[in-house]
Parts: structure tokens; sequence; C-alpha cells
């Protein structure tokens, strides 16, 4: 009888240890879509930049190259205006 109770005990024990490594498994999954995402708007960012640097002409600019760092990117992955 206590053996019953005991082996119960441990296999809701295990599915509940399982249920929370599920959902930290979600998580970081999630975690790393987001990652990503913001990772091909910096590159995306930077392919702008630097084509803008590319094709803007030099009167346009001053003569002086533009230097915007990509600190102007705000944490929603939007692009600095």
């Amino acid at each position: 009888m206590r053996e019953s109770v005991q082996k119960k005990h441990n296999s809701t024990s295990a599915a509940q240890q399982l249920a929370q490594m599920r959902e930290e498994l979600a998580s970081i999954g999630e975690k790393e879509r987001v990652l990503s995402e913001r990772s091909a708007d910096r590159e995306v960012y930077r392919y702008l930049l630097d084509s803008h640097r590319l094709t803007a002409p030099a009167s346009f600019l001053g003569e002086q190259v533009l230097n915007i760092s990509p600190s102007g990117v705000s944490e929603g992955s939007q692009l600095a205006a």
C-alpha cells in the first residue's frame, strides 16, 4: 500500500517537473526567436545605412561622413528617424 502511494507521488512529481521543463524550453525558444529577429533588424539597418553612405552625394553630406551608431535603434527594433 505504502509503495503504491510513493509511486503515485513520484509519478506526479515527475509530471510536474516535465511540465516545468517544457515551459522553460518554450520560454528559451521564444527568447531565441526574439534575439534572431533583432539581429536580422540590425543587419537590415546596417545594410540601409551603408547603402545610404554609398549613394548619398558628397554635397548632400557636406563632404562629411555620417557617423550614426546602431544605438539609435530603440528596444522595439525600430529604425531611428
